[in-house]
């Protein structure tokens, strides 16, 4: 398993359905979304065969009505998130394997899916996404817009978290934890002023960003610390040791969707993509969701001739 399988592997064991992009805190989709995505299949014909590229734990495939009628397959790198998908969607025939590396014969699909998805696997992902689409099929994709609503608030989380994890945060709190339970004033004196640096760092990051895991820490330990005497030291390091890999896997999560989001120029590159693979480009602008300034993602449609 390369260390990119890994990575959403993990993403996806921890995470599971709740690890989905642009849902509210309820778990529940945007309605935007939803009605994309039931006018895409609305337009499909009957019992058309279906694909997901990237599909995660099923998002577009959720919108779907019980008795939809289509034959429907789904494609990830993590086997994680199709144990999720096949749980929560039952039905659905899934396919371990990369959206860049697709392991179905040319023109398998007479509709071809993604949001939020196959760009992790880059340009190139478009071209193979379209050499499945069948004779008279049709593709249509949701993707991370470089600038747009969700790639501005992951580069913000982004900057944040990594501001946390540089002040040495985690650090200097699992030294002063065990300052405090050491009964040596010199050493708790050292280690409480080894802290102010780190804890003003994270209080600046929570002025510019009041959620995150930055927020997340910096509350956490706070209340912890506050608290101790009601804790054994080993809770409190252990929470903060804990934190560290949230921390780590959090940037990493962060770092591959920033770099995920397609500029005008990537668009302009996956348009020549898809008319290479011999499809028909219908749509390549901007998605934008009520209440949203920013645009949330490039629209991309396209089919091929009959």
């Amino acid at each position: 398993m390369s260390r990119m399988d890994k990575g959403w592997s993990d993403y996806w064991q921890r995470d599971g359905a709740g690890g989905e992009v642009f849902v509210n805190a309820r778990g529940e989709g945007n309605p935007a979304l939803r009605e994309f995505w039931r006018q895409v299949f609305a337009d499909a014909p009957a019992a058309a065969k279906v694909v997901d590229l990237a599909s995660g734990a099923g998002s577009i495939y959720a919108h779907l009505d019980s008795d939809h009628g289509f034959e429907l397959h789904a494609a990830d790198i993590a086997a994680e998130a199709l144990e999720t998908l096949q749980t929560r969607i039952p039905g659905v025939t899934t396919h371990l394997c990369g959206a860049d590396d697709l392991p179905f014969e040319d023109g398998s699909f007479d509709l071809v899916v993604s949001q939020f998805g196959i760009e992790y696997a880059g340009v190139d992902a478009f071209e193979e996404a379209a050499r499945i689409v069948a004779p008279g099929g049709r593709l249509a994709a949701l993707v991370h817009v470089q600038g747009g609503y969700i790639d501005a608030g992951n580069q913000q989380q982004l900057d944040e978290a990594i501001v946390a994890r540089d002040c040495g945060f985690i650090e200097r709190a699992i030294e002063l934890t065990n300052a405090a339970f050491s009964n040596s004033k010199p050493r708790l004196d050292k280690a409480e002023q080894a802290m102010l640096p780190a804890i003003e760092a994270v209080v600046e990051a929570m002025k510019r960003r009041k959620q995150g895991i930055h927020s997340y820490l910096y509350f956490g330990f706070r209340k912890l610390y506050e608290n101790r005497t009601a804790y054994d030291r080993a809770d409190i390091t252990g929470w903060l040791e804990g934190m560290g890999q949230e921390l780590s896997i959090n940037i990493d999560r962060l770092t591959r969707m920033t770099r995920a989001a397609m500029s005008e120029k990537d668009v302009d590159s996956i348009r020549g993509q898809l008319q290479n693979a011999g499809l028909v480009v219908d749509t390549t602008e901007l998605f934008n969701t009520p209440g949203n300034e920013q645009a949330v993602a490039w629209e991309l449609r396209a089919h091929r001739d009959a």
